[in-house]
């Protein structure tokens, strides 16, 4: 897997780099009444509306960061037309190759083995990457809407 690393409280996460978009650094986040507890804000990417996640609350913690601007890396719209989403990060990585034969189960070990949107983790050149699994943030979150649900009932 070819991944975009980025940190977010001083640990390593990476995504497919296939699925991204951009990093936007200090974009502005619009607060939304009644949105799920994760999701931070939105904010406007040339004309489209992109729904800013925090990774903290994903992840099962409290979110630390209460700041309207954030750093983002945002992904390529997930059903074909403008709907994107985004996750709030502290800074950008660097682009990695991560063979695949590494990338192993998330462990009791990381504390990541309940997590629905890490799909795995890997250590290679003495560093531990957690692996995103938008695919499980945007169904979650999809599903929920399509349910008329507003709030993350995860938790």
């Amino acid at each position: 897997m070819k991944g975009l690393s980025f940190f977010v409280n001083n640990e390593l996460f990476a995504v497919d780099v296939n699925r991204v978009e951009k990093i936007s650094r200090k974009m502005t986040v619009t607060k939304v009444p009644s949105a799920p507890d994760a999701v931070i804000g939105i904010t406007n990417l040339k004309g489209s509306v992109v729904t800013i996640f925090s990774l903290y609350i994903l992840l099962g913690c409290k979110d630390n960061k209460t700041s309207d601007l954030v750093n983002a890396v945002i992904f390529k719209s997930f059903s074909g037309n403008d709907n994107q989403m985004g996750l709030a990060i502290d800074k950008p990585g660097e682009l990695v190759e991560i063979d695949d034969n590494i990338i192993n189960p998330p462990s009791l070990a990381t504390g990541m083995q309940d997590s629905f949107c890490i799909s795995g983790i890997a250590e290679f050149e003495d560093r531990l990457y957690r692996i995103i699994d938008i695919d499980s943030i945007i169904n979650r979150y999809k599903s929920n809407e399509s349910n008329g649900g507003t709030k993350d009932e995860s938790n």
